[in-house]
């Protein structure tokens, strides 16, 4: 196909593209339109934190994640291939473009960014497509991701009413509504997710022994430092009390109990300070554990309420065996992943 033609193509879908469907959505539309009409291979969009170095063997799941098409991954492309093109872009970010690497062709382009994360692009190229209209392309894609900032920032003013007055995070009404639309996720695109519920181990004699006022500030200071522990993508709520959840998309239990035992060590470590109360004369320094149960969909359950049931369970179960600990339905009830979809 000619430039000409293939600019065409390109202004085409930009003057008739409907970006509010949503990221999945969308990503699957611009990777067949590459495909049909520039012939590549897959899309792959990753993305990582804008303060984190790069980790010098390869990328792990903290530094780098794929955010479209991780069945590629190892699949059609091969994984020290796509390594390689996550390092080069995190090394010189500005120096992107055409790369050859061991006999294949690839684009590798920057995909737009937020206030925490850089987004990266990548696909094979089959064929010759003009510099002039790649360039256009990634114009296009950025401005996308840009149009997403803005709704992002409309859905924080809308979030207000969801928000948990103590601590800053959503609450539980945000939270119900939000398992719902994961399990709606999995059954449009077979993403499992995992749940963290997590609770304070003691937290009454807190209360009890220093009054409400401390117990309220280290809630709210809980809170901040398990924000400092997830990724762009996952949500915390405030459950009610002294209780948490998180929900961890697009992550098995196994991954779900590793980031379980990060949040367990970042509690353990943190010296939290309280102000002055009535009951309490001076600021004082509180040393924390939490107890954390760990279910995923959905092989632990086949709806919102069953998920978060479980996760509850599993979290009532740490705090049984021994409290300051993360417990996993395998390593619990040794549950067999039953496999079943979920209607």
């Amino acid at each position: 196909m000619s430039k000409e033609n293939d600019t065409a193509a390109l202004a085409k879908v930009m003057a008739t593209f409907n970006f509010l469907q949503g990221k999945k959505v969308t990503y699957g539309q611009i990777e067949r339109f590459l495909k049909k009409n520039f012939g590549t291979g897959p899309l792959i969009i990753f993305s990582c934190a804008k303060d984190q170095e790069l980790l010098k063997d390869r990328p792990s799941q903290d530094s780098v994640r794929i955010s479209w098409n991780k069945r590629s991954y190892g699949g059609l492309y091969k994984v020290e291939h796509v390594n390689e093109l996550f390092k080069r872009a995190l090394e010189n970010p500005k120096e992107l473009g055409k790369i050859s690497f061991q006999g294949k062709d690839f684009y590798l382009f920057s995909s737009g960014e937020n206030a925490t994360q850089n987004f990266f692009g990548l696909f094979e190229m089959t064929r010759v497509v003009e510099e002039s209209v790649l360039k256009l392309f990634n114009l296009f894609v950025t401005n996308i991701s840009k149009g997403w900032n803005r709704l992002d920032e409309l859905k924080k003013v809308e979030n207000l009413v969801h928000v948990d007055d103590v601590t800053g995070l959503y609450n539980q009404r945000k939270l119900l509504k939000d398992i719902e639309l994961a399990v709606e996720r999995y059954r449009e695109f077979k993403e499992v997710f995992t749940i963290l519920f997590i609770d304070i181990d003691h937290f009454k004699n807190v209360n009890d022994g220093h009054g409400h006022l401390v117990g309220t500030q280290l809630l709210a200071s809980l809170g901040e430092l398990l924000k400092t522990t997830l990724r762009e993508s996952d949500l915390i709520y405030r459950y009610g009390g002294d209780e948490f959840v998180m929900i961890i998309p697009d992550v098995d239990g196994e991954t779900g109990k590793l980031i379980g035992d990060r949040v367990l060590d970042a509690v353990k470590n943190e010296a939290f300070h309280a102000g002055v109360s009535s009951m309490n004369k001076k600021d004082s320094k509180f040393h924390l554990t939490v107890s954390i149960g760990v279910a995923t969909f959905p092989e632990d359950a086949k709806s919102q309420e069953e998920i978060l049931s479980m996760a509850d369970k599993m979290m009532y179960e740490a705090k049984k065996t021994g409290r300051g600990r993360v417990c996993y339905t395998r390593d619990i009830l040794g549950i067999e992943s039953n496999q079943q979809e979920v209607k």
